[in-house]
Formats: structure tokens, sequence, C-alpha cells
């Protein structure tokens, strides 16, 4: 289940309330978990990524106005690219048991 500060970032940079939700809403009831939101706290592509694993889909949100980013996590326990202190980092993971031709 998204946190209540997870989904007033993930509204924040889908830039809209109704986007927003309805991705909250397809995560929290689908085959699809999140099993880490961090706000990193360095540029290190691994110190605060440990809990990554490989095909996990990283959402990247600026803390400061701008646009969301992502990318697919390759190697276990390392973000694809250099963090950014302050921002906050939403991995989402396909539960092993469910259909892998489900896209968001």
């Amino acid at each position: 289940m998204l946190s209540s500060y997870t989904g007033k970032r993930l509204v924040e940079a889908l830039t809209s309330k109704q986007a927003g939700n309805e991705v909250g809403t397809i995560l929290n009831n689908s085959a699809w978990a999140i099993p880490l939101a961090i706000v990193a706290t360095s540029v290190s592509a691994t110190v605060n990524f440990a809990a990554l694993a490989p095909g996990d889909f990283l959402i990247h949100i600026p803390a400061a106005a701008g646009n969301a980013a992502f990318e697919t996590v390759v190697t276990a326990g390392t973000k694809p690219s250099a963090a950014i202190v302050g921002d906050l980092y939403v991995a989402v993971r396909l539960s092993s048991n469910s259909p892998t031709d489900f896209f968001l």
C-alpha cells in the first residue's frame, strides 16, 4: 500500500490529482508492489539502494519542481545512474507469481 507521503509525491510528480490517484490505485490493486521508497542521502548508486532487484522499475521524483524520470534496474543493489541527494526514488516490482505481460 502506498504511504500518504509517497502518494502525495506521486500526485506532485504527475502534476495532477486525478493522474496521481489513478496510478496509485493501479499500484495498490495490481500485481505490482513498491518495495522501496527512499529519499537519497548520497550521490552513490549503491548507498541507499541495497534492496533493488534486477527488473525493478525505478521512478525518480525530484524534490524541486521538474519531471519524473524512469529507469530499469539491471544489477541487484545498484541504481543505474548516480542519485540526487534529497530526491525521492520509488521502486516498483512485479510480483513473482504474476503474469509477465501486465504493463502499467
